[in-house]
């Protein structure tokens, strides 16, 4: 790489927004694995602006058709396309070789690390619908705009059985999501022939 175009980077990098490198530190994570739709990046930085309330402020998430959505994420995302740094193919998003140059840079504040790659293992596999229903039954606030709730809660006990299964949530989380008392969850566990412990201790 030429002086030239090192310094070229470092241009850009310093002219990126505390926002913007979020969303490219996101994506780059865990070896820059792929993100499959937008609403995993619009999933994932929810989950992410919730435990890290600076970035809930600049991201500025609210109820919508399908679950929290950001305008704000959904500009910059196009917007770091157009500087060539995100690549999308299909449905897939995922940094170009220039924005690995910038994910190199990003210096993440302590903790931050950990919590991204978390977030990013726990939902880059998981079903658009199972994400959503896992959202929504942990986030209830932003149910009041959603235009599949009502189609997706009868789907409840399935999403909470194979999240659990998949050692993606705790087994308190699955009898949460499920929408049952642990009364009942145990039981449509034992009907299902489901194999489960109550200290499961992976997941959320």
């Amino acid at each position: 790489m030429t002086c030239e175009i090192k310094k070229k980077l470092e241009r850009l990098f310093n002219e990126l927004e505390d926002s913007e490198k979020i969303v490219l530190y996101a994506i780059g994570a865990l070896n820059n694995t792929p993100l499959k739709s937008k609403t995993k990046l619009q999933k994932l930085l929810f989950l992410i602006s919730n435990v890290f309330q600076d970035y809930q402020d600049l991201l500025e998430f609210e109820p919508h058709l399908f679950g929290p959505y950001s305008e704000t994420l959904e500009n910059i995302l196009e917007d770091l396309i157009k500087l060539e740094l995100i690549e999308r193919k299909g449905n897939k998003m995922q940094l170009t070789e220039k924005g690995l140059e910038m994910f190199k840079r990003i210096k993440p504040e302590r903790g931050l690390k950990s919590i991204v790659e978390d977030f990013k293992s726990f939902l880059f596999d998981v079903p658009d619908n199972i994400l959503l229903i896992f959202i929504y039954a942990s986030y209830p606030e932003y149910i009041s705009e959603s235009a599949k709730w009502d189609e997706l809660k009868k789907e409840r006990v399935d999403a909470a059985i194979y999240l659990l299964t998949k050692n993606k949530i705790s087994f308190g989380k699955a009898v949460e999501i499920s929408g049952l008392n642990l009364n009942e969850f145990e039981k449509e566990l034992i009907r299902r022939k489901v194999k489960w412990r109550y200290d499961n201790n992976q997941g959320f």
